[in-house]
């Protein structure tokens, strides 16, 4: 069966996973605190319930988008969903912290192969550069939306059912995404574009586990302590022998000279950055609503809806728009908005009313929505169609080793700030750190969106690749 007559399950069951994988990082946010207190675990507890998760999925994404291109999309995908959906029966069974940051790691091992997976097999699915850029555009619109969606549902099932559901909604969604994908998608791969790079692969996930590992010791045990400096140092020497095995191996994992072409490294600059910045505020301000305000999860759902809202009718705009004025474009107002709405945190105080919320997360939406999908069809694009498991897996590792990166680094601004939960000046201290995130990441933001501004697409192509689909080839047809 082709995807033409397919039809609708194509599409359905290849923007499932991402959604159910994108679902689950966000909608442990409004859990977080009522995990802390069944499962008896501190703030860094917590955090690694998130990073554990997004650690795992931005160190494997490489190795999940040559495992497609070399073995099967089709099969490393399903396999992706297969293990996902297996790993969630762990997390809502876990009896101890340790436990469920156990599952969490193998619930975003999975996850890696079902992101890669998708936008691999969307884009061999709908060779058309018209019709694979408005499939790719609704795929970042379905993954944003379950983003922003997950507290809303989070919040109804912590406060109704307990914190496990928030996982075990996963286990039908997942049969779903198997079942149409294996009936209706024909395999593809590319195993002459594709190399296994086990040593890469280790190093990569030592340098991005101990960085966060380090990070997060530093806002507990000080920078000077052994605690920290130990595994910064790990994560310096990993970072250094991942990028010697990469050069100088014949077929590594990552091949270092696709990033000699700026059209594909400004995007996945910019990936990173817009993780680090507006996922992990999104993470850390459901902690603000909840340990600050003393919101319950189901209000603190309700009071991103306008974030929600927002985001699903700006990014689907933003994609077709793409096919007229071209990625970049698109990206310059998206970030531009998105470093403003994270300035805009600096107005928020303790006891911020949900008028003020709400009109801070219409910006952040709007932000979101103009920058998601043209980052992800900018990157793909640079690179030639027969290396679209490469772009793919290498702009949604951007995203996640930024939202790794950005829950830690924020989180520990926040954490030094406030303190433990409880203690006195415990709200005005997490509203300052709050302030201090809000600073850093929206200049950031800003700073890439200028870096944005200053690229010019191009038709350079990286030493040993085939000529990529350039933005005016792949952007023209649908004008």
């Amino acid at each position: 069966m082709n995807t033409r007559t397919a039809g609708w399950r194509v599409p359905a069951g290849l923007m499932l996973g991402p959604f159910v994988a994108l679902l689950d990082l966000s909608i442990v946010t409004v859990a977080l605190p009522k995990m802390g207190t069944d499962l008896h675990t501190g703030p860094s507890g917590q955090q690694w319930v998130v990073d554990a998760y997004t650690v795992c999925m931005a160190a494997l994404l490489l190795s999940g988008g040559t495992l497609g291109d070399r073995y099967g999309r089709k099969r490393a995908y399903l396999a992706g969903i297969v293990l996902f959906t297996v790993a969630s029966a762990g997390c809502a069974l876990s009896p101890n912290i340790g436990t469920l940051i156990a599952a969490r790691a193998v619930q975003g091992a999975a996850a890696a192969l079902v992101m890669t997976g998708s936008l691999s097999l969307l884009v061999q699915a709908y060779p058309d550069p018209a019709r694979r850029a408005r499939m790719l555009g609704l795929n970042g619109v379905i993954g944003g939306s379950s983003i922003v969606f997950g507290p809303l549902i989070g919040g109804l099932l912590v406060d109704t059912a307990g914190w496990p559901s928030i996982f075990l909604i996963n286990l039908p969604i997942g049969a779903a995404a198997v079942w149409l994908v294996a009936r209706s998608m024909p395999e593809s791969a590319d195993p002459d574009h594709a190399a296994l790079d086990p040593a890469g692969q280790l190093l990569g996930l030592t340098f991005l586990a101990a960085l966060t590992y380090g990070v997060i010791a530093g806002g507990d045990h000080g920078w000077t302590s052994a605690h920290t400096l130990v595994p910064l140092g790990v994560a310096a020497l990993a970072l250094v022998a991942f990028l010697a095995a990469e050069h100088r191996l014949t077929r590594p994992m990552l091949p270092l000279a696709v990033f000699t072409d700026r059209n594909f490294t400004v995007p996945n600059i910019a990936s990173f950055v817009l993780a680090f910045g507006t996922s992990a505020i999104f993470i850390l301000f459901s902690l603000y609503l909840q340990n600050v305000q003393n919101r319950s999860a189901t209000m603190v759902g309700i009071l991103f809806l306008p974030l929600s809202g927002v985001l699903c009718l700006v990014a689907p705009v933003a994609a077709r728009l793409c096919t007229r004025y071209g990625p970049n474009t698109m990206m310059i107002g998206g970030y531009t908005i998105s470093g403003i709405g994270l300035l805009a945190l600096r107005a928020l105080d303790t006891h911020s009313g949900p008028v003020a919320i709400s009109l801070f997360g219409v910006l952040l939406g709007v932000g979101m929505g103009a920058s998601i999908a043209p980052t992800q069809l900018a990157g793909v694009l640079a690179l030639p169609r027969e290396r679209s498991g490469l772009a793919s897996a290498c702009i949604a590792t951007s995203r996640q080793a930024g939202t790794a990166i950005g829950v830690a680094v924020l989180g520990v601004v926040i954490t030094t700030s406030a303190g433990d939960p409880g203690r006195p000046g415990y709200d005005a201290g997490f509203v300052h750190g709050l302030h201090t995130a809000g600073l850093v990441s929206g200049v950031l933001t800003l700073a890439t969106a200028a870096l944005i501004a200053a690229n010019r697409p191009r038709r350079s192509n990286p030493p040993g690749t085939k000529a990529p689909i350039s933005y005016e080839q792949g952007l023209s047809k649908s004008r």
